[in-house]
């Protein structure tokens, strides 16, 4: 199953106004080629429908975004679907014949693709004349691509940062981090910022080390991989991937300024690092913008700021594609939807609403212009060439299902690394090989 992130606001809601008619009125008007033709959505009747998951105001957003396409092609209707159990529900729905037009993607989109239950974009992309290096800073179209292959475009999301308490950082002296601060600078200032009295450690240097995106950008920083670059081998026995892993988890089990998987279970259930940083008790933090909207009205006084640099920069992408199902009777025009949604226009609702982060670069430019001052991106905006996109082959769900089953017991501080690697090796080969 894809791992759908829980993800809160990540805009910030009426610190700034969007123009929306006349982003409208600017594009979405002409009908969109592809590679069987070209399609006016002028005269016949259509009617799309579009799954997505996620909250209350992310359906409201979306239905928004694509009623923007509808008033320009008043033939055309859409009508969102919510799924509360997403993945089992659109495999349902694709299976019986009922398919959605176009269907919300995380790292799937490849797996579907492969599956032949979404098409390959390509064709349309180049019909269409869209220099998706243009749209999108580059490290992120790869989350949805495979062997030269797009299957989904980019539509919300970010990639993995650092958060800092700007107060603890100040009581102890330390100075806030940028672009460019290394592992060591990270170590250090996590050290100092770990109180510990009576034998209980009442402040954390730092959380969220092992999630996916997160170990994957320690990996990526140090010059490792999770798998080769066809996709068809793994790179965990690499002593890059292996040097990264275990200094992530030495954050925890060596050096004692994260907390362990157990110190976690005893803090009560479900306790995550990114409450742990709301909750004043962890002065760093790595994960997506969505927990910055709730620390903003919680008047938190935090920075964000890049990934610790090592060998080299990385800062992995986690988003939310959008996809046009194999099976939908109107192919042409539901891509020309996309288009419109990933236009200025169609992302200007998700900074509005305050829903998500855009993922072009018109979008993150209105997300950005909305953040409050006391959050900076000036760090962040000069460190984009660190931003980079998982390794996505179509065996993804079953991969990451693997990795969570095989690497736990390390990430547990039960085993050593060297100890579960053999295994962990043969189980990826087994999955990748035939790639």
């Amino acid at each position: 199953m894809p791992f759908r992130k829980k993800q809160t606001s990540f805009g910030i809601v009426g610190v700034a106004t969007i123009g929306l008619s006349a982003l409208v009125t600017g594009c979405g008007s002409q009908s969109t080629g592809n590679s069987t033709g070209t399609t006016s959505t002028s005269g016949q009747k259509i009617h799309l429908t579009m799954t997505v998951w996620g909250s209350t105001l992310d359906t409201k957003t979306y239905q928004e975004r694509v009623d923007l396409y509808t008033k320009l092609h008043p033939n055309v209707t859409i009508t969102v679907k919510n799924l509360p159990k997403y993945d089992q529900q659109v495999e349902t729905m694709i299976a019986g014949g009922d398919a959605p037009d176009i269907m919300a993607v995380s790292q799937d989109a490849v797996g579907f693709g492969q599956e032949g239950a979404v098409l390959n974009l390509t064709p349309y992309i180049k019909q269409a004349g869209m220099n998706l290096n243009s749209i999108y800073e580059p490290g992120y179209l790869g989350e949805y691509q495979y062997q030269g292959q797009q299957y989904g475009l980019p539509d919300r999301g970010g990639y993995i940062i650092t958060y800092y308490n700007k107060d603890m950082f100040k009581k102890a002296g330390l100075t806030d981090p940028t672009n460019g601060w290394t592992w060591n600078q990270f170590l250090t200032d996590a050290k100092k910022l770990t109180i510990t009295n009576g034998g209980k450690t009442t402040q954390w240097g730092f959380a969220g080390g092992t999630w996916w995106p997160v170990y994957g950008s320690f990996v990526q920083e140090n010059g490792g991989k999770i798998l080769n670059s066809s996709l068809n081998q793994s790179e965990l026995g690499s002593s890059a991937t292996q040097n990264a892993l275990t200094w992530v988890n030495n954050l925890s089990y060596k050096w004692h300024v994260a907390p362990t998987t157990v110190q976690y279970a005893n803090m009560g259930s479900g306790v995550t690092g990114d409450e742990l940083f709301g909750q004043g008790k962890v002065a760093l933090l790595t994960t997506g913008f969505w927990d910055i909207a709730s620390y903003v009205q919680d008047k938190i006084n935090f920075g964000i700021a890049p990934m610790p640099v090592g060998k080299q920069g990385g800062m992995e992408t986690v988003g939310t594609g959008l996809a046009v199902c194999a099976k939908s009777k109107y192919p042409q025009v539901a891509f020309q939807v996309l288009e419109f949604l990933e236009s200025k226009a169609g992302q200007a609702p998700i900074v509005q609403n305050g829903e998500d982060v855009p993922a072009t670069k018109a979008g993150m430019a209105m997300w950005i212009k909305s953040l409050p001052k006391s959050v900076s991106f000036s760090s962040l905006q000069s460190a984009q060439s660190d931003v980079f996109s998982p390794q996505i082959p179509p065996q993804w769900n079953q991969l990451q299902t693997s990795l969570s089953n095989d690497l736990t017991p390390f990430f547990n501080g039960e085993k050593s690394l060297n100890s579960i690697l053999s295994k962990t090796n043969s189980d990826v080969n087994s999955l990748v090989g035939g790639n």
